[in-house]
């Protein structure tokens, strides 16, 4: 391990996110100290091994893994002890924390805004995993006053915790985190409120759809209630924006003809579609591409997946992905589901019927 890297690391709070770090670094072989108001949270993410207390000692780097609202006076009281040599924090909110930062009278040269886009509905230590970041985005944002070694010691922590490393100001982080993140999780609350108004044994009725929109329904309102505090303005707008759409929908679902109706339907799952395919197919990948995709149904024999590709060899398209092939031990055959130009879909598509696959346009 080179010198210039951290070698001891603190972590304030020893939740999911703190304690995964812990996990992560301990992994590596780097010594990690915790620390956390609740000790029971120590004990757990000691004994799952993400590090010892910390009794005061001096670490190269500390993370500050606490709710937006707090991260200010924790660096505040980090700093006025000498705890570390640098800091970063892994708050999902980070323009009001640096504002709260500079009243209070932290350090900035010593700090450098972090936050890992990583995270479970489940919290606390006993939920921790040392995998929790690997491929994931892990942002940084440094601001003018930030030293060099602080915004190197937070990057390093992305990738020594198997993240990728990707710089944004503060101001646009807490904008697109709105988007991605802080309104979902309104989405879902809201969505998921609505179960007691059905009759008894109605959610039984609830399928996958509904269940997977309302995972992160389960996550902690103490911490939420900071994170949406801390980021008002941009879930504001975000959220006035969809309450507009949906006012719409719900004024031509009760007032509109049948064709607006369906015209309304189809421009906002159309919508919907373009939005979801400019998602990256791997969390921490590049932006996806717009390919089109082709799938197949293969028999359950071996060789198959084999025999499919060279038949596409054959015709010379290039396949730029291929989706996890999906197959149920119950049923006699499978699929995978192939990325190619938009131009080479209907042609790939078409040649492997002649050839004997069964083949489809993916909609």
């Amino acid at each position: 391990m080179p010198e210039s890297v951290p070698r001891r690391v603190g972590v304030v709070g020893s939740g999911l996110i703190g304690a995964s770090i812990g996990l992560a670094l301990r992994a590596r072989g780097v010594e990690v100290l915790l620390r956390d108001r609740d000790p029971k949270q120590v004990e757990i993410a000691e004994t799952m091994g993400a590090g010892r207390p910390w009794t005061g000692e001096h670490v190269d780097h500390a993370v500050v893994a606490v709710p937006p609202h707090a991260v200010a006076g924790e660096l505040r009281a980090l700093q006025q002890a000498r705890m570390a040599t640098t800091y970063s924090d892994v708050a999902s909110v980070k323009a009001r924390p640096l504002l709260e930062a500079v009243q209070a009278g932290c350090d900035l040269s010593s700090w450098c805004p972090a936050h890992p886009v990583a995270g479970r509905e489940r919290g606390g230590a006993v939920s921790a995993r040392p995998d929790l970041f690997a491929d994931r985005t892990w942002v940084v944002c440094p601001v003018p006053h930030t030293s060099a070694a602080a915004l190197a010691d937070a990057t390093w922590l992305a990738r020594i915790c198997g993240a990728s490393p990707l710089r944004v100001t503060a101001e646009r982080h807490d904008e697109v985190m709105a988007v991605l993140s802080h309104v979902p999780q309104v989405v879902a609350s809201l969505l998921a409120s609505a179960t007691p108004a059905l009759r008894s044994g109605e959610p039984a009725l609830a399928g996958q759809g509904f269940r997977d929109v309302t995972r992160l329904a389960d996550s902690d309102p103490v911490l939420w209630a900071s994170i949406l505090e801390g980021n008002r303005a941009p879930v504001a707008a975000v959220c006035r924006s969809l309450a507009r759409d949906l006012a719409g929908l719900a004024d031509t679902l009760g007032e509109g003809t049948a064709d607006e109706v369906t015209a309304t339907v189809l421009g906002l799952i159309g919508r919907g579609n373009e939005g979801r395919g400019l998602l990256p197919r791997k969390i921490g990948d590049a932006p996806a591409r717009p390919w089109a995709w082709v799938g197949v149904v293969l028999a359950d024999r071996p060789g198959q997946l084999g025999a499919l590709f060279t038949a596409i060899g054959e015709l010379r398209v290039n396949v730029e992905d291929v989706a996890p092939f999906e197959h149920r031990l119950e049923t006699p055959a499978g699929t995978v589901e192939l990325a190619v130009a938009p131009g080479d879909a209907d042609r790939l598509s078409e040649w492997l019927a002649a050839a004997g696959w069964t083949a489809y346009r993916r909609a």
